[in-house]
């Protein structure tokens, strides 16, 4: 009798853990909603010279260029204020990096980064929904930045886990990238695990107690 008392409060212990524990997707956790949260973002915002193909075409191109530097320049940056410190510091090397593919794709125009604060509409995302207002970002605008846009969340590298699973434009290369951010999820969904079955463990003893 006892036996089956303590197997019917194990599975149903067990039960409710998982529950709570895959009632949103693994990676989202408390640590995450914090993250994430719009004081701790820094966004991109890529502005086209038109809405011409072309112009619309070579906006991607530039893009992809964008996160690849980008994804390098900020592997080490723990907060906000360290990516926006690093993204000031080379705000150059992106201009002369968005100016090369443009030349390498036979276009001209000028490039304007600028890093400051700037108004976004609402945004659904996997971690919840950003909503509208003014967050830090970085803008990259080409020529007259009069074409339709393209933006995202630069820090936390939440457009580097969307841009790994593209193709870049112009080649037909796979952009593999390592995320820190990802990888410290990752690692909360594990050390969550730990706790609930360490929590677990008390209960069984409780329960163990309990019934002799």
């Amino acid at each position: 009798m006892k036996a089956r008392i303590i197997t019917v409060f194990i599975l149903c212990l067990i039960g409710g853990l998982l529950l709570s524990l895959t009632g949103s997707p693994p990676w989202v956790t408390d640590e995450t909603v914090v993250a994430f949260s719009p004081e701790n973002l820094i966004r991109l915002h890529v502005l086209a010279n038109s809405d011409q193909p072309a112009d619309q075409e070579v906006k991607l191109l530039v893009r992809d260029r964008i996160l690849k530097e980008t994804a390098v320049l900020l592997a080490e940056a723990e907060d906000r204020a360290t990516a926006l410190s690093i993204l000031k510091k080379n705000q150059e090397v992106l201009v002369q990096a968005a100016e090369e593919e443009l030349a390498r794709h036979g276009f001209s125009y000028p490039v304007t980064v600028m890093i400051g604060t700037f108004g976004f509409p609402a945004r659904q995302y996997e971690f919840g929904v950003l909503p509208p207002g003014e967050y830090q970002a970085l803008r990259v605008v080409l020529g007259k930045g009069e074409g339709r846009n393209w933006w995202c969340v630069l820090f936390p590298p939440v457009c580097h886990l969307v841009m790994a699973e593209e193709k870049p434009a112009d080649t037909g290369e796979t952009i593999r990238l390592r995320w820190k951010a990802l990888e410290e999820l990752q690692a909360n969904k594990d050390e969550l695990l730990k706790k609930a079955w360490a929590e677990w463990g008390k209960w069984f003893q409780l329960a163990t107690t309990a019934i002799q």
